[in-house]
């Protein structure tokens, strides 16, 4: 457990209000990878028809993403180290908690809304199978997690971070802060087709469509629309400041069923779910070989997780003034349904209102993607992720992505150094794969940051899976496992 002054405990009560792991879908070095199977789907279902393999099976796949714009990491020990838990004795405390102090992280200051993404991606058993020349289907599942902090002024996060307690933040008024804050579990079981429609001895267009049935498991929000606040001094503590909040409107809701559980595979197959939908991607691809024995120039572009989950839970339009968030108001909170309290007591809210459900969005994204491919293997693709869901939408946010990914593939062995801009940062990935096994991150340098090697990142990545091709459905040279 990571042990952090109280005062800072109001955003992560809003963050705890619905339990969640450290979700999105880049894992660039398998997506973008033309021998990854059911994974390019992700991307965009139309790369179905192109697959150069009869039977593609994936035994799972898994991948842990942070990043942000706020704060950039410099604690001693590395973020692989903390999700690991290999965190050195001198940075615990006596009962085993690991000492996070306000020095490990240092603030990015440049007048930019902020936000920050932690998602976990479960990528299960999936088959990919080719029926005739001109059609592939596909069969996957996942389960998804994620938590994120999207649109936050720097004003308020500092105040925040600062434990309320800097004298350079009091009496200064702060309005129209309009920020959300959501987190989701779910499940979903995708079918997908990619078809051929048109086809010359020099070129194909695809298309391809997956469609999913979704279970959610938990979820909660809070939309901020305004927020008008003042940090005072607090004359009960000494060197201590609480949030005034003038006026405040807003959108809160969650939901219990896994309250105060551990996330695991017995909680998530037992009980009755709160939440069902649907989730659909949309996709073309054309590829074009002028040459038998040349280079393949593969274009593509793709609307995915259009749809939403609606759930049995609660939800409340907050409209407020005159609150007060003191620094002792979550000393006692040691679980999500404590928060949640704390929470619904200080925004005073009113049961009757309670509406009962809501609705939580997809990372709607559109995806392009160009990708040039020589015989000897070679290969490098720009790829293009667009977050369409706006700032105030209850929903979960793809955040936006240019990568660049250069390859060198053969038949058992491959490497790729994808090279992105996510939230400002340049990150640089390596990924690697040896027969049927994938390992990679889209940002090394992220797993091993510290203050001692002087590398302070914005976030870490790291992935991984197993999957197997069979039979060659092109006779082209694409590599057959």
């Amino acid at each position: 457990m990571i042990h952090s002054s109280t005062p800072r405990r109001f955003v992560l009560a809003l963050l705890s209000l619905y339990p969640t792991l450290v979700s999105a879908q880049n894992l660039l070095g398998l997506t973008t990878s033309p021998n990854s199977g059911v994974h390019r789907t992700y991307q965009n279902p139309a790369w179905l028809a192109d697959s150069p393999h009869r039977i593609f099976l994936s035994l799972g796949a898994g991948n842990l993403h942070a990043n942000n714009n706020y704060v950039r990491y410099q604690a001693p020990y590395s973020l692989l180290r903390l999700i690991t838990g290999q965190v050195p004795d001198q940075y615990r405390q006596t009962n085993g908690n690991i000492k996070f102090e306000p020095s490990y992280t240092q603030e990015t200051l440049d007048d930019k809304p902020k936000n920050a993404t932690v998602w976990g991606d479960f990528r299960g058993p999936a088959l990919q199978l080719a029926v005739g020349e001109r059609t592939v289907i596909g069969l996957s599942s996942r389960l998804r997690v994620s938590g994120q902090v999207w649109g936050a002024s720097e004003q308020l996060l500092s105040a925040l971070r600062a434990s309320l307690n800097s004298a350079a933040f009091y009496s200064i008024p702060n309005r129209n802060n309009a920020f959300s804050v959501g987190t989701n579990t779910y499940a979903e079981l995708a079918a997908s087709i990619g078809r051929t429609v048109m086809e010359t001895d020099e070129s194909k267009l695809m298309i391809g469509l997956t469609v999913k049935y979704l279970v959610g498991f938990t979820s909660g929000y809070f939309v901020n629309r305004g927020l008008t606040y003042r940090v005072l001094p607090d004359p009960a503590v000494v060197s201590g400041g609480y949030l005034s909040v003038d006026q405040i409107s807003a959108d809160f809701g969650y939901t219990s069923f896994l309250e105060n559980q551990n996330l695991t595979l017995r909680s998530l197959v037992n009980g009755h779910p709160p939440g069902r939908g649907v989730g659909f991607d949309l996709g073309a691809a054309y590829v074009y070989k002028p040459d038998p024995e040349g280079a393949t120039i593969r274009g593509g572009i793709a609307l995915t997780d259009l749809g939403g989950i609606s759930y049995t839970g609660d939800a409340y339009a907050i409209d407020r003034q005159d609150l007060k968030f003191l620094t002792s108001d979550f000393n006692d909170v040691r679980n999500s349904e404590q928060a949640v309290n704390v929470v619904r007591q200080k925004l005073r809210v009113d049961e009757t209102q309670n509406k009962g459900s809501f609705t939580s969005g997809l990372p709607t994204s559109l995806n392009t993607s160009v990708d040039y491919e020589l015989p000897t293997g070679l290969g490098l693709q720009v790829a293009y992720w667009q977050d369409l869901r706006s700032n105030s939408a209850v929903a979960m946010h793809q955040p936006t992505v240019v990568a660049v990914v250069p390859r060198f593939e053969r038949k058992w062995a491959s490497v790729s150094v994808p090279i992105s801009l996510v939230n400002g940062a340049v990150l640089a990935g390596l990924s690697l794969r040896a027969g049927p096994v994938w390992l990679g991150s889209d940002n090394v340098p992220g797993l091993f940051g510290n203050s001692s090697n002087g590398i302070s990142p914005r976030g870490m990545d790291v992935y991984g899976g197993i999957g197997f091709g069979f039979g060659s459905r092109t006779g082209s040279g694409q590599p057959e496992e």
